[in-house]
């Protein structure tokens, strides 16, 4: 157990739906992310993009990355589809009409493509690639507000944003980079560049963007200030995330009754309603047993308390007594032992401190959006015989429309309220292992790494023995 919790994987935990998502693309049921892209069709997947059961299917498979890239795309971005096809890998040009002016565009780029490959020798099947090519910093500035993760720069000058990470480079024919970073500095920043020229020596005037933007990336330099013992216990526990998506109850079947009565009819829509609003108020209401801060608080403490097992902390506190250091021992198994408690009170203090963004939008707002229809049976014209059918039993009955939408729109509102408070408890939980990290680096820097077939349990016991002699 404890060398699979060592073991830096990425977990990501899912709330599973009532039902299964079933997608249909070309009239083919989808079992996996190859069928996802042998039937891919545009309109179909930005369908199902735009009503949430294109996310919901991905979290159910745990396509865990397809999933997360899918949450940070914005539907009201211009390049929406594209980014789709990026992140389901597939052939932007197949899946898109293209205008007599972009035709032209495109050939004339072929043809500037067909000289710097015959002058350079390059690969002549580059040719197939033009939707990923850039000639200029405008075709450049595209394909990186596309997500594409492999671009190309063709023979021209071209600046290379250190900000945005995710990105290879390849270069064709001669390439220039405006103000170049060295190739270190783009790699920590997550760049891959490629068969272009970049200086060795980094310039002074550059480095802070430089370490700004590796930060921001997630570049872990940890070990270079921290000892092998530090290190491993930090690699373990920054691995751990929580992603969730949420559904919410609610009673479908009052859109298929007739109600005989107005009131009766609005109060079966209040109910239905109202019980999906108050779940999704749950949700994010500090205190509640339902709450998210509750949920992660128990996960990521009993995550933390499984990784330092009672045979972790024996040896830990043998070897911290070998350094003459018990009260440091005592602090840190307090902070172990009570790890759950006090992430939660960090969490419901994200949750309160911020309670105007994390508040659901008002009741009011949801059940306006469902209307009460009039089905009207009479078929007197006026008179006494048209008032004695008002006073019978079903001559006017009432439904619900559309009860759908507003309930996938209060799921959309939760789980975009859930997505943010995820990423800031994470940033909490990572603040709170860096203090359990200090308490490890303060027995020292003496410690070999582990290797790779010892238990922990082992490897402690051997780091002890070494004190000891």
């Amino acid at each position: 157990m404890i060398n699979q919790l060592l073991n830096p994987v990425l977990t990501q935990s899912t709330a599973t739906t009532e039902e299964k998502v079933i997608l249909t693309l070309e009239g083919t049921t989808i079992h996996s992310l190859n069928e996802l892209r042998e039937h891919f069709n545009r309109n179909e997947i930005l369908s199902f993009y735009s009503d949430g059961r294109l996310l919901t299917w991905l979290c159910q498979h745990y396509y865990e990355t397809q999933a997360d890239r899918l949450r940070a795309l914005d539907p009201a971005d211009k390049n929406c589809f594209r980014k789709l096809c990026v992140i389901f890998d597939v052939n932007y040009p197949d899946h898109i009409e293209m205008s007599a002016e972009d035709r032209n565009i495109l050939k004339a780029k072929e043809e500037t493509l067909q000289k710097v490959l015959k002058d350079t020798g390059a690969d002549q099947s580059l040719l197939k690639k033009l939707d990923i090519i850039a000639i200029n910093q405008e075709e450049l500035a595209s394909l990186i507000d596309a997500d594409e993760p492999q671009i190309y720069l063709c023979s021209n000058s071209f600046s290379i944003p250190i900000s945005k990470p995710g990105h290879e480079y390849i270069g064709i024919g001669d390439v220039q980079i405006d103000n170049p970073f060295t190739n270190e500095q783009y790699s920590k920043a997550g760049i891959t560049v490629t068969n272009i020229t970049l200086p060795v020596t980094q310039d002074p005037d550059t480095s802070l963007a430089a370490s700004q933007a590796a930060a921001a990336n997630g570049y872990d330099s940890f070990h270079e200030s921290h000892s092998a013992l530090a290190t491993l216990f930090h690699n373990t526990l920054k691995a751990n995330r929580i992603y969730e998506v949420y559904s919410l109850p609610f009673n479908a079947s009052v859109m298929e009754k007739f109600y005989n009565s107005r009131s009766e009819c609005a109060a079966a829509k209040k109910t239905a309603l109202e019980k999906a609003y108050n779940t999704a108020s749950a949700y994010v209401t500090p205190g509640n047993s339902k709450c998210i801060a509750k949920y992660a608080a128990t996960y990521y403490g009993t995550y933390i308390q499984e990784l330092f097992a009672p045979q972790i902390m024996d040896a830990l506190q043998k070897l911290y007594e070998l350094h003459r250091k018990s009260d440091c021992f005592r602090t840190l198994k307090d902070k172990i032992t009570h790890s759950t408690k006090n992430l939660l009170e960090l969490f419901q203090t994200e949750l309160s401190d911020n309670t105007d963004y994390y508040a659901m939008y008002q009741f009011q707002y949801f059940l306006d959006q469902v209307e009460i229809e009039e089905h009207d049976y009479r078929v007197m014209e006026g008179g006494f015989w048209r008032s004695l059918e008002t006073l019978m039993s079903g001559s006017i009955q009432y439904t619900i429309s559309d009860i759908h939408t507003p309930i996938s729109e209060m799921e959309g509102d939760l789980n975009e309220h859930a997505h943010t408070f995820f990423k800031a408890a994470h940033d909490e939980y990572q603040s709170y292992c860096r203090e359990i990290e200090e308490l490890l680096q303060q027995l020292g820097d003496n410690f070999r790494a582990k290797a790779d077939e010892e238990t922990l349990t082992d490897y402690l016991n051997t780091l002890c023995s070494a004190a000891i002699q």
